[in-house]
């Protein structure tokens, strides 16, 4: 890791925070130097017009920047479509470590789901607090689709529940 001054950790939608909302500005935190091999989600497209819901770009994740990242907002009950990306002939890994934005509530959650060609590759659950780092086995998947519902305790149940998507990136090894 290496420490830097960062100018916000905001998505690259325009607006000034991601999913996550954690832009500090003027701060300094350690960066997780992503591997130089792989391909990373923040550099593709996703399938479908959801380049204004996906915001592509740094990321703080329990107090670490992570700068080839993703960040969206979970399905709270309303049909949200959700992220899909074509993966090249030979993608074998999806690695990713998975968080809540540092200035959700406790209660807060996520329940994530990992799809490959409509099959479930890996569930996970990701509290606020408590990252996940996931490394799953995409080998022979042509589309990867990233699916997340959000739990929260607010007096509504409405609440929308931001994921980060650290350094998400598919590797051949």
């Amino acid at each position: 890791m290496v420490a830097v001054a960062v100018a916000g950790c905001g998505g690259s939608s325009g607006s000034s925070s991601s999913a996550g909302g954690s832009s500090q500005a003027h701060t300094s935190a350690p960066v997780v130097t992503p591997p130089a091999s792989g391909r990373y989600l923040s550099d593709l497209k996703p399938s479908g017009n959801l380049s204004e819901q996906v915001n592509s770009g740094p990321v703080k994740i329990a107090g670490s920047i992570y700068p080839k990242s993703l960040s969206f907002y979970c399905s709270v009950g309303d049909p949200t479509p959700f992220p899909k990306y074509a993966l090249q002939h030979g993608a074998r890994r999806f690695q990713v470590t998975l968080g809540l934005p540092a200035n959700s509530p406790s209660g807060f959650g996520a329940a994530v789901m990992l799809l490959g060609d409509g099959r479930t590759l890996r569930t996970v659950t990701v509290k606020a607090g408590t990252p996940k780092t996931v490394d799953v086995s995409v080998a022979g998947v042509h589309t990867l689709q990233l699916e997340c519902y959000g739990s929260g305790n607010s007096a509504t149940g409405g609440e929308a529940v931001g994921l980060e998507w650290g350094n998400a990136r598919i590797s051949d090894g």
